[in-house]
């Protein structure tokens, strides 16, 4: 009910948001109703969706899963757009189901529901609404953690396979998946290396990702190996290189690099103010990790700390060093898992009509493309 209220909550306020412009261009027919949504990553899903991937095009940086599914769905629906919020709506629902699931392997059914709750309206969640790869992404990453834990580790490896075709961090699932594998065979070595299933299950992972440069090489010609530096390899082989033309000032640099280098430039004030909010929103998630830690399970505190620090290594130039930092911590799910086991909040419903409205305050900025999401 809470996903079906957001859901729902957010169309009146995208369409809003973006028919109350002065400048707005006038559309027909049914098609209005899909123009709020059409902004930022958008545009180049739709590009996917609709002429598939081409060389020199900036859309060889997006994994394929979600517009390949979203190509599907739109047979029916004849509109690029429209697919693709159905499939990240579809999979937001079955991810609120799956995530749980999860939180219920570890707390208990009120201490899950918050925890589910908090996955859904928390600010860093906009994405789960729009239509972007993260519901989709989550829902993979969730049910293969989700398995992995259940013994069931086939299906943590084809779900770990899906993630990565979906998102680039999916690669770093081989972590959890490699310490419940551990796990399962009680800490034993000789007993974890006859685990046949749970080797296949992490070579999957990065055979996928395998799978994805080797259709970049040859179908689109978009992978150029520079072994020079590791900026330039991840650049030329893990990242398509058009990727520049989207952000042509990011590059990965360790933590605390970046960290020192958007802590100069927002104490210097020429940053764009969306830096200044989504700086606030990373030290919050960084704050419920701390706080979170004791409480995770060690195959989620090893994962979502590489997320956490791969995020905050990405660099993406002067006008705002950290942009899309909140999305991306989000895929740090465990963290709500956490959270909601150390803490039994007070006053929760009136929390969650807090949260909500902060988001839809992030969905008018989005929507009119004053914040990058």
């Amino acid at each position: 009910m809470l996903w079906l209220c957001v859901r729902v909550l957010s169309i009146p306020v995208a369409l809003y948001a973006f028919f109350s412009q002065p400048d707005v261009v006038g559309l027909t027919s049914w098609r209005r109703l899909l123009a709020p949504w059409y902004a930022w990553d958008a545009f180049y899903y739709v590009a996917i969706v609709r002429d598939g991937y081409k060389p020199t095009n900036p859309t060889a940086n997006f994994h394929p899963l979600y517009p390949a599914i979203s190509a599907l769905v739109s047979v029916v629906f004849r509109e690029e757009l429209l697919s693709l919020l159905v499939v990240a709506s579809a999979a937001g629902l079955f991810l609120t189901v799956v995530f749980y699931r999860l939180a219920r392997l570890d707390l208990d059914d009120v201490q899950s529901r918050q925890a589910t709750a908090l996955l859904l309206v928390s600010p860093f969640s906009l994405a789960l609404f729009v239509p972007y790869t993260e519901s989709l992404f989550l829902l993979l990453s969730v049910y293969c953690l989700l398995a992995a834990r259940q013994g069931r580790f086939g299906l943590a490896g084809v779900a770990g396979c899906l993630a990565v075709l979906t998102r680039q961090q999916g690669l770093f699932l081989i972590l959890p998946i490699a310490w419940e594998v551990w796990e399962s065979a009680d800490r034993n070595w000789s007993k974890a290396l006859r685990n046949w299933s749970g080797w296949l299950a992490i070579a999957l992972v990065p055979l996928a990702y395998l799978v994805w440069i080797f259709f970049r090489a040859f179908a689109i010609n978009d992978v150029s190996p520079d072994f020079s530096s590791a900026q330039k390899f991840v650049y030329s082989v893990m990242i398509s290189p058009t990727t520049y033309t989207i952000l042509d000032q990011q590059q990965f640099l360790p933590p605390w690099t970046a960290i020192w280098k958007t802590l100069q430039l927002l104490s210097e004030g020429r940053v764009h103010w969306g830096a200044y909010v989504d700086t606030m929103l990373g030290l919050v998630f960084l704050s419920m990790f701390v706080l979170a830690w004791r409480s995770m399970r060690t195959s989620y505190r090893i994962y979502s700390l590489v997320i956490i620090l791969v995020s905050l290594s990405f660099y993406t130039g002067t006008i705002n060093p950290y942009i899309s930092l909140p999305r991306h911590l989000l895929l740090a799910f465990p963290v709500f898992i956490g959270f909601a086991s150390r803490y039994k909040l007070r006053f929760f419903p009136l929390l969650i009509a807090v949260l909500i409205a902060i988001q839809m305050t992030l969905l008018w900025w989005f929507v009119r493309q004053s914040w990058v999401l």
